[in-house]
């Protein structure tokens, strides 16, 4: 009687997770036939995002001579109307690094919003955050400086006629030092207000990279990495979104994507390959984490949440190399997903994650499918 029981556990726990996860073989977006030839590429192609507005796609990314901070980093905005034949809408170039472009559209007006770093390769130095728009006549505002200098933007979402924005200030992130996740809210995608006095996350190794999105019933899910011990689940329920509940797991989900699917949220980010995949390997030894880190291979993966404790199921591997995961994603109309990622080449043999940094990296596309 006992061993049906346990029978009847296992098969319900695999059924509840069984999920049917297909792609299409990757096709290379950058550089193509159909990137303009004013677009000047350098090797690394990374740090993207993706968008729809006004029946039109929108790409923006980061290029560079390799993964680390350049004076000769540009960040170039494409738009699209058939994923093929790209247009040039937008060259930023300001002789430091920048990063993390990153679209909204609210209220019928398209914002993108990046950050200005230095250009020293081995330091962070971010400095500024910088916002423009676009609206239903065509036309593209000039760059301007937010009030939020330092902080570097993770992920915008509408919820309840508000846009909000994650952001974590940068300038300790890599230091070891207290850092602070916090919630922003914006009322016009102009200026922005912490959600509270206090941060959401504070972090006596660095957080950042907080990744969110809103449940059915409104509460708020996400997770967030720091780079000296893995990463961060957390939960704030309704009417309380700017008190999170926070689990810590010895995983490391790098340059993370949320999204909903018939209810559940998905997550895709980086993956690491080495041994049974935890980033905290020696508990303490921050050096020697992060050095095994980069000196193992990665590659993007696709994981579901379990709400009940907070953690993260590893569904399948989605394909990467060397320097990969920052992925991009669209809802179609038929339920599939159109998914952008960058990823050192697909087609060659597998490195590890910092020779993949000191390489070329591609930024590819496929549809994604999910089924229950």
């Amino acid at each position: 009687m006992f061993r049906y029981i346990l029978l009847i556990i296992l098969f319900y726990h695999l059924t509840a997770n069984a999920q049917s996860i297909e792609y299409t073989p990757w096709q290379m977006v950058v550089p193509s036939d159909g990137i303009p030839k004013n677009v000047s590429l350098r090797k690394a192609n990374n740090n993207l995002d993706l968008v729809t507005y006004v029946d039109k796609y929108y790409l923006a990314f980061r290029t560079a001579p390799n993964h680390f901070a350049s004076k000769k980093t540009r960040i170039y905005i494409l738009s699209s109307n058939d994923l093929s034949n790209w247009k040039l809408e937008k060259e930023i170039h300001l002789k430091n690094d920048l990063r993390e472009p990153r679209f909204i559209v609210y209220n019928n007006t398209l914002f993108f919003y990046y950050f200005e770093g230095g250009r020293k390769p081995w330091r962070f130095e971010p400095k500024h955050l910088y916002m423009s728009s676009k609206d239903l006549d065509g036309k593209w505002t000039k760059d301007n400086k937010t009030k939020l200098d330092g902080y570097i933007p993770w992920r915008l979402r509408e919820h309840n006629g508000l846009i909000y924005m994650s952001a974590y200030y940068g300038k300790n992130a890599y230091n070891k030092d207290s850092v602070d996740l916090r919630l922003f809210i914006s009322n016009n995608g102009i200026d922005f207000e912490p959600i509270s006095k206090a941060p959401q996350i504070i972090h006596p190794l660095g957080i950042g990279e907080g990744e969110f999105l809103f449940d059915d019933n409104g509460d708020i899910w996400g997770v967030a990495r720091s780079e000296f011990d893995g990463s961060h689940t957390f939960h704030g329920k309704k009417g309380a979104l700017h008190l999170w509940t926070t689990k810590h797991s010895d995983y490391k989900f790098d340059s993370s994507l949320m999204f909903e699917k018939d209810g559940q949220i998905y997550l895709i980010a980086r993956r690491n390959l080495d041994g049974d995949g935890r980033y905290v390997r020696k508990p303490g030894k921050h050096l020697k984490n992060l050095l095994r880190y980069s000196f193992t291979k990665k590659t993007t993966a696709i994981f579901k949440l379990n709400k009940v404790n907070m953690s993260w199921i590893h569904l399948r591997d989605l394909e990467g190399t060397g320097d990969n995961a920052f992925p991009a994603l669209i809802e179609n109309e038929d339920g599939s997903f159109l998914l952008m990622n960058y990823s050192s080449n697909l087609k060659k043999r597998s490195k590890t994650w910092i020779r993949g940094q000191l390489g070329k990296t591609y930024i590819y596309m496929c549809e994604l499918r999910i089924e229950p």
